[in-house]
Order: C-alpha cells, then structure tokens, then sequence
C-alpha cells in the first residue's frame, strides 16, 4: 500500500521531503542559504529569504477550508486581544468599571498570580457571540443615532485602566449600556432585574462622563436575548453617590493588590456556580479542584474545611437551611390550596397561568422494541437482519398540564425604571 501511494505521487509530480516554498525572487527556499534559510541567492541577486505573498496566500487559503467557524471566531477574537494587550509599569493593575462584577480572587489571580499558577481554558463561546450582537447592535445604532458617542474611552480617579462605555447621547444626558443574557442569566433578569453590580458598572461610567465636563441624567440597561431576540430595558437616575460607592469599592482592591494581600472569594465555587465552573481561568488552582478530586472531596469541601469547627459549622449550616426548605414547603402547600378554582389570569406583579404540556426528549421504547424483534422471530435464522442493522424505536412522552405561579418580569413591572 505505502509503495503504491508513494508511485501515486511520483507519477503526479508531488515532492517528497521539505517543501519548495518559493520566495519572493522566484527561487525555492532550499537554494537560499545562511541560518534559517535567511541567506541570499546569488543568481536572482536576492539578498536573504522571503516567503512569497501568493505562495502565503495559497497555504492560508487551504488552511481555512478545515477550520470550523467556531474556530474562525475564537481565532479572531485572539488576536484582537493580543492586539489590543497594553504593557502596564510594575506596581499598576489593570481594574476598570467592569470589574464590579468581577469576583475579587479572579482579579487577584488576573493581576498577581501566584507561583505556579497556569490559567484554566474557559468556555469562550457565550462571550463571541455576546461580541457579535454588540458589535451589530452598535452598527446599526450609530447609523440611526449618529450625534451619539460610541466606545468612548474614559478614565476614573484610582484605577490604572480605562474604561469604556456602550454609548452616550450628549443631548438628553442619557449613558446605555448592553448586555447579552443566555436562558439563565435572561430569567434572573426578569425575576429580579439588573444585579445591583451591573447597575454600578453603568453608574461608573456615568461618573466618568460627569468629571469629564458631560451631562448625565440617566443610566439605562439594555439587555438583549442570544436565544430569541427580545430585549428588555431598565433605567435610573443618575446616582453620584452609587458611583462613588462603587469607585472606593475598586480602588480598596488595588490599594489591597498594592500591600500584597490575599482577595477574598466572591462566588461559592465550581460546584454549583456557573461562572466560576465554565467561565473562570483560575477555579483549577483557586478551589484545588485536583488535589480534592484525590482526595475523594468537593473542591469548595477541600478548600474551606480544615478542622472539627469547620465541620460543625457546616453541618450546623445545612441544617438551618433544611429547617427553612422545610417551613417554605408547608407555607406553598398552604398557598397553593388557596388558590384552587382561582381564574387563570394576571393580578398585579403575578401572573396565574396553566401550562400546557410539552413533549419531552426521545427516550428509548421498549416495547416497540420487543415487537420489533417478535416480528423477525419466525424468519429463519438466516434471513433475520442484525442487531445493529435494526433502529432502536424511541417515544416521546407528552408533560401533563399544570398550574404555576410566575411574577410579571421585572421590565414590565410598573414603569421602566427597576
């Protein structure tokens, strides 16, 4: 077989070896000499090796066609970032507005990591496509809106990074910010509204704009759905002592990033946090997620368990919130009786609704399967097909209906304002 393959390519003129890359003079690399092939070649009276623009091109051009557009995206947003990575002096921290909804230790990690310390791969997928519709979004507005100020960057007293905001109309005072939410992250917006952490991130930048000469009157929200498209908006005043709240808040953390100290966590590990198991570099060496996996223990059990008064604690911990699930189960027992025969409708911030029932995932059929197999069982044994030959049957079984309890999101809530 190699024989025949290697006849194949001689007879089809392929080179067999290191490739003839042909440099800018015309001439094959391998003719080129000095160290790394950087000499000249006298009879193009070139003076060192230059890798062909079209030659560049072609294996450009042939790399691309195995690459998936996941990997094109993760590739590009790569580079934009190392384009776009600054150097800082030693002794200056790279914290911007936008860490207000950082967790302390993973800027601590970011900025003053300790020996040994090799960042986790992160899930960046969510992020690329929050990029995207930013970046859309952003277009198409400024076609619209285009006295308006888009990507400014700003400075803040105390912090070594600029920030920079989504966009600001000048003439009515009024700073917007966008977010893009997957399922999660859209229901606990329309549970509770923006977190109080992304309210100050806006807040920060409005604070900017003011100490800048600018106008601000209001802050606004935009969140914008990756899944279906929908967006919902919130605003507030503006509120110059949030902002300043949020200021000390950031420069306590470089001051405490200058004296060497150790940040706190902020999230409650990678068990059942989403963003510190997806989304944080550092959750590997924060929550020695290894050396627990060893030892048979959680990660969030190894780190912050050490003794008896530990375990106490814990238990004693657990223990108040069984108590409280408990008495909350009694309580929406109570509740929901009440609420038999009640009109299905909307009353207040509630809405009273009866769901209809939904088809679950195709789950494997068992007895379509025996009958499947019955129907072959008087064939003779050689003409019945084999297992594998044979689809397994799958069902699809239909949720009944059921009355929920739902409060109206918190966008519709009233007015805008959250």
């Amino acid at each position: 077989m190699l024989i025949q393959r290697a006849r194949e390519l001689a007879a089809a003129a392929t080179v067999i070896g290191p490739r003839m890359l042909p440099c800018r003079c015309g001439a094959p690399r391998h003719v080129h000499r000095g160290a790394k092939r950087s000499g000249g070649h006298a009879p193009t009276a070139c003076g060192r090796y230059r890798r062909d623009p079209a030659d560049l091109l072609r294996e450009r051009a042939q790399a691309g066609t195995g690459r998936s557009l996941g990997q094109d995206l993760a590739e590009y947003d790569r580079a934009r970032r190392r384009s776009r990575r600054v150097p800082r002096p030693k002794g200056h921290w790279s914290i911007g507005a936008s860490d207000t909804t950082s967790c302390r230790r993973a800027i601590w990690y970011r900025e003053n990591p300790p020996p040994g310390y090799t960042p986790a791969p992160t899930d960046r997928r969510a992020a690329t496509a929050g990029i995207l519709i930013h970046d859309s979004v952003a277009a198409r507005r400024r076609a619209l809106y285009p006295w308006r100020l888009y990507e400014q960057r700003v400075t803040l007293p105390g912090l070594d990074r600029p920030s920079r905001y989504d966009e600001y109309d000048p003439i009515t005072g009024i700073l917007y910010d966008f977010k893009t939410a997957g399922d999660w992250q859209w229901s606990q917006v329309g549970e509770k509204g923006p977190a109080e952490e992304v309210w100050d991130q806006a807040q920060l930048y409005a604070l900017a704009l003011v100490l800048a000469g600018e106008l601000v009157r209001e802050v606004r929200i935009i969140y914008f759905e990756r899944k279906s498209g929908a967006d919902e908006e919130f605003a507030r005043p503006y509120d110059e002592n949030a902002a300043r709240r949020a200021l000390a808040r950031l420069t306590a953390i470089a001051t405490a990033l200058d004296l060497g100290t150790e940040l706190p966590r902020d999230r409650s590990g990678p068990s059942n946090d989403p963003i510190c198991r997806r989304y944080c570099p550092a959750r590997i060496h924060c929550w020695n997620m290894q050396e627990a996996a060893s030892a048979g223990r959680s990660p969030e059990s190894y780190t912050l368990i050490e003794d008896r008064a530990d375990i106490e604690w814990a238990l004693a911990d657990y223990d108040r919130h069984r108590a409280a699930k408990s008495d909350a189960d009694k309580q929406q027992s109570i509740a929901k009786t009440l609420l038999q025969g009640v009109p299905y409708g909307t009353y207040g911030e509630y809405e009273y609704v009866r769901t209809g029932g939904r088809l679950k995932d195709p789950e494997p059929d068992l007895t379509a399967r025996v009958r499947q197999l019955e129907a072959f069982w008087d064939n003779p044994p050689g003409e019945r097909p084999s297992l594998h030959e044979l689809d397994y049957p799958t069902k699809r079984v239909q949720t009944a209906s059921r009355a929920e309890v739902r409060r109206v999101r918190a966008a519709k809530r009233g007015s805008k304002s959250a």
